[in-house]
């Protein structure tokens, strides 16, 4: 299911219209609220950490980050009730599939509602060092790409960049790498041509400034055939023009591919009320948000687009309608995922009714199978038919 573009309505936030003490009586938050995020170190961790401040100061809410470095351990605090919510990338798509790390008993498709996210694109792509004569993912062809082991999101990222020009995994050479930013050192070393990237991390940076040096290739957004492809292989994808960043050159843009980040996300119990005031308070400060982390501003709420790959929580769509942004489109774009998650679930009761096997490749294989009959006799896409190889 692709991820359709919105007509983005600039809106005026309530706090430009209404003094910020009257404004900060209109919003009722919680005493604590915990969230569950990336590491310590982590740009999504500090994010989370002045949002934090800015909601103490304003109503008195204290926010207890909990950093968790592995993704699928991210979600545990959640599920447990022990945390509110969780900040995440494209884990938070799988773990709604039931696809990769979550397609094993015990955890399977999550109904996840998104709350927020962060819309400072940094392109969540794929680039190429600059040496190896690929300047369009049609040139990928027969070119060495990092391929980091036992980790399905940058895998994905490359796979779509790569079905962008109808090119698969056999059209290209894998090459093992133990993490993200090794993929890069890949580059740099001369072991690879193709990694998974964004144009803000200092790995991607040390790679534009070694002899190899970097290159973008784009991923043209008025070319509506190949962006199906890209979105049939990875549905939270989105078009990214970005215009500063590492390998852009001064006074250029690129059009190229990426996902807001983080994502915000949460069961669909956690208080509507809660929600609705958490979000209506990011928005009245998004100002001072900003201007705490700036690249935090991307949370304004201006910059939300309605049609995402997870259903938004009744509270954000509370708050949508009082801004007047949600409209029928959005409403049936909502109704078309929440049944699709209704049918995840229904194919994973059915998966586990009976005798299943043990083994968890086995597991997963009839997992697999279960899921895409599910899916196909709804007449949704499978997306994922391998749901534990990638």
């Amino acid at each position: 299911m692709p991820i359709m573009t919105f007509n983005r309505t600039l809106i005026v936030a309530i706090g430009a219209l209404l003094p910020a003490s009257i404004a900060a009586a209109d919003v009722t938050l919680p005493e604590q609220m915990t969230w569950a995020s990336y590491d310590s170190q982590s740009i999504v961790y500090a994010e989370s950490i002045s949002i934090g401040k800015v909601l103490e100061k304003h109503y008195g809410m204290k926010l207890q980050v909990v950093p968790i470095r592995n993704g699928f351990s991210r979600f545990l605090p959640v599920l447990s009730g022990k945390a509110d919510l969780m900040t995440t990338g494209s884990d938070g798509y799988f773990a709604q599939e039931g696809a990769f790390i979550f397609a094993k008993k015990g955890f399977g498709p999550q109904p996840l509602r998104i709350i927020a996210y962060n819309a400072n694109n940094p392109g969540n792509g794929a680039a190429v060092t600059a040496d190896s004569g690929v300047k369009t993912w049609a040139d990928a062809k027969g070119k060495r790409v990092a391929v980091v082991q036992g980790s399905a999101a940058p895998a994905k990222v490359v796979e779509a960049s790569l079905a962008f020009a109808g090119l698969t995994w056999e059209d290209v050479i894998r090459v093992p790498v133990s993490s993200w930013s090794a993929g890069q050192e890949a580059l740099i070393n001369g072991q690879a041509d193709i990694a998974a990237a964004n144009t803000t991390s200092p790995s991607v940076e040390r790679l534009a400034n070694s002899p190899r040096g970097i290159f973008w290739p784009p991923t043209a957004h008025d070319d509506t055939e190949g962006w199906a492809r890209l979105n049939a292989v990875a549905p939270y994808i989105q078009r990214a023009e970005i215009c500063q960043g590492i390998g852009i050159p001064d006074g250029t843009c690129v059009q190229i591919n990426g996902y807001g980040y983080p994502e915000y996300l949460s069961l669909p119990d956690l208080a509507d009320d809660t929600v609705y005031n958490l979000v209506k308070a990011m928005d009245i400060n998004s100002d001072e948000i900003g201007t705490a982390f700036p690249r935090a501003k991307g949370y304004a709420f201006d910059l939300q687009v309605t049609e995402q790959a997870w259903p938004w929580h009744e509270g954000v769509i509370r708050y949508f309608k009082e801004k007047g942004v949600w409209n029928d489109e959005a409403q049936a774009h909502q109704d078309g995922l929440i049944m699709r998650q209704e049918v995840l679930a229904a194919a994973w009761a059915e998966m586990n009714a009976g005798d299943v096997p043990d083994d968890e490749v086995d597991f997963a294989a009839k997992w697999g199978e279960v899921r895409a009959q599910h899916l196909s006799e709804a007449g949704l896409p499978v997306v994922y038919k391998d749901v534990w190889n990638f």
